[in-house]
């Protein structure tokens, strides 16, 4: 038995040519997939996010920022988020739509506040299309105002 353990078989500590052979590549492959790992998480660090990643735009910041002011001690579920964030973009795609067809109609290339105005009082119904006109109305006069006041200082 104690010979038997003395003697050194083929597989002993020191590798043979052929096993030098197959370790390298081994090596190298598992040294660029370490390199590739490191540019990896170079690129996204910590909790910023990668832009290029990112699902188009997102409404999602503003539905709480406009809510607020409103009704201060109400919040969204992601439910409800979701769901907002999903129906605005498609609701903004259709007024575009239609306001681009009715510039056509006019034979005009250029969509004007008008045909906006008119997209959204026939897209929404009744009473909420004419509440959409007069915030949208207010929004775009403010801006205008805030931008005569600092042409004036």
């Amino acid at each position: 038995m104690a010979a038997a353990s003395t003697m050194v078989g083929p597989s002993s500590e020191t590798p043979s040519e052929e096993q030098l052979i197959t370790q390298e590549p081994k090596e190298a492959n598992s040294t660029t997939a370490q390199k590739q790992s490191k540019q990896r998480k170079r690129r996204c660090r910590g909790p910023r996010r990668c832009h290029a990643n990112c699902r188009g735009d997102s409404f999602a910041t503003y539905f709480s920022r406009v809510l607020k002011p409103v009704h201060q001690g109400l919040s969204l579920s992601q439910e409800a988020v979701s769901v907002m964030d999903s129906m605005v973009p498609n609701i903004l795609d259709r007024i575009g739509t239609k306001a681009g067809r009715l510039a056509r109609y006019t034979k005009r290339m250029t969509i004007t506040s008008r045909d906006i105005q008119m997209a959204v009082r026939l897209l929404l119904p009744g009473k909420m299309g004419k509440f959409a006109e007069s915030q949208g109305t207010n929004a775009a006069l403010r801006t205008s105002l805030c931008a005569i006041w600092q042409q004036r200082k």
